[in-house]
């Protein structure tokens, strides 16, 4: 605390100080270098948000012409954009534009290390952030943060806006200094300093829950498409699933990778998405996890999920295998797993991770899957996740006002986590039971267009996360009760 409240700010005006002391000679080539490669100011001025959503204006070196925000491209700048200037080029390139903060920093608007600071209106103004991402502007903004080492422009701005949230609520003297040395290393390679664009309003920002639904039939899987599901997922798993599930009622679907080619020639938006079996060899019952994956790949598979892996190199091996081919999305469902996951976050290739809280409960002798919500593990997780930038979910959820913890405290849990995606389960429409196409399709639009318009109160700060997690372990500490725990 002492840190954070003093030695912070402290810190920031003395090396500021040396720092300008030290770059004075740099600072004066920059400007005299802006100023004879075009017309217009030596610094370009502009306003950004900064802590507690207070407007300051941020200083650069000009690196591009003069009026370029009003010509197309507006606020972003991608590679071979023709509005940034020879020496703008350079200086972007070796961050030297950024060097005119020091002067931010000195003044109290900005620390070396913080979030960045956004613009008044881009991603969106103050008042459309929501409460749980206006915690990244409860410091003052950097020069560089977490952010900026874990992807820098790469990253979309919500998970930006994640990563930012992580580092003001884990803010310590070492993570300040972990990232001034990751910094270093990324200006030296000059890694992720190229814009992936303007997009602002993506398919998270629209719907920050992609949700999924299990199903092998083609006109179910148009019906959830039209509905609005994101993903429709197709379990192929069922190597060892019985046996590891002691007869408990949960899905075995055995699906196959005819299932994966006739869904894909059914649906036009969604993603599919296809649980694979844990990584094996071959024997005379079924083929190796290579053949397996290979031809989930060209049966027109987006995104391909690891279940039940226990080791970093079932991951790794995994990855491997399906060699950029599709998304990878490993499945946390052991013990295991979440004793080494510092590991398996850190290898390459990982797009979006789960965690699987039925088979992962089972494994810890638990009764009722949620109580991985309330003990901490889902949080401790998630927090993990959403240091390295890595897109994450868990469980599943049951229509509004269903389910044995009631979908909307599952839903809010989702959103003070930072989820991104769900599984509807089951019970949100069983179609071995409901057999009726049309009643199918009634299901799901009513269903959908009620958990969305909860989601959005959710975004729009109606819901009291802290609350919600207080009801919801009162809600799993009954439900355990009564199940004679």
């Amino acid at each position: 605390m002492m840190y954070r409240h003093f030695f912070k700010r402290f810190f920031d005006i003395i090396v500021s100080v040396i720092a300008l002391l030290v770059f004075s000679i740099v600072l004066l080539i920059c400007a005299i270098a802006v100023k004879l490669d075009s017309k217009g100011p030596v610094i370009f001025k502009q306003q950004r948000l900064g802590k507690n959503g207070k407007v300051f204006n941020m200083y650069k070196f000009r690196s591009m012409c003069v009026g370029a925000e009003q010509q197309e491209g507006g606020v972003y700048s991608g590679k071979g954009d023709a509005r940034v200037t020879k020496v703008g080029k350079f200086l972007r390139a070796t961050s030297l534009d950024e060097l005119p903060q020091f002067f931010n920093i000195l003044k109290g608007d900005m620390s070396f290390i913080g979030p960045r600071p956004p613009l008044t209106y881009h991603p969106w103004e103050w008042d459309k952030y929501t409460e749980e991402q206006r915690k990244m502007f409860n410091v003052r903004p950097g020069l560089t943060g977490w952010a900026q080492v874990n992807g820098r422009k790469e990253v979309e701005w919500n998970r930006r806006i994640q990563l930012n949230v992580w580092y003001v609520e884990h803010l310590s003297f070492w993570l300040d200094f972990k990232i001034l040395f990751m910094t270093v290393f990324k200006v030296f390679s000059n890694a992720n300093n190229e814009n992936i664009g303007a997009t602002v309003i993506t398919e998270d920002t629209k719907n920050p829950l992609r949700l999924m639904y299990i199903t092998n039939n083609p006109e179910i899987a148009k019906i959830v498409e039209k509905s609005g599901v994101d993903q429709v997922f197709i379990d192929m798993e069922y190597i060892g699933k019985a046996i590891r599930q002691g007869g408990m009622d949960t899905v075995q679907s055995q699906h196959t990778v005819e299932d994966v080619r006739a869904v894909k020639e059914a649906v036009t938006k969604a993603k599919i998405m296809v649980r694979c079996n844990p990584i094996h060899d071959a024997t005379d019952e079924y083929c190796s996890s290579k053949e397996e994956i290979d031809a989930i790949v060209g049966a027109g598979a987006d995104i391909i999920m690891l279940p039940y892996f226990k080791t970093t190199k079932e991951v790794e091996t995994f990855v491997k295998l399906v060699n950029g081919r599709a998304k990878t999305f490993p499945l946390v469902e052991t013990p295991e797993a979440v004793e080494c996951i510092d590991q398996i976050l850190e290898i390459k290739g990982i797009d979006q991770i789960y965690i699987g809280l039925n088979d992962l409960s089972l494994a810890y002798g638990m009764k009722f899957m949620f109580e991985l919500l309330t003990d901490g593990t889902v949080e401790k997780l998630c927090n993990k996740f959403k240091a390295k930038g890595i897109p994450y979910g868990f469980g599943g959820i049951a229509a509004l006002g269903k389910g044995m913890l009631p979908s909307e405290r599952v839903i809010a849990e989702h959103y003070r986590l930072g989820s991104t995606c769900a599984i509807l389960s089951r019970s949100f429409c069983n179609t071995s039971v409901v057999t009726d196409l049309d009643e199918v399709r009634k299901i799901f639009e009513e269903g959908m267009e009620e958990i969305r318009a909860w989601e959005k109160k959710c975004q729009d700060g109606q819901v009291d996360f802290e609350e919600n997690k207080r009801q919801v372990a009162i809600a799993v500490e009954k439900i355990i009760a009564n199940t004679g725990k």
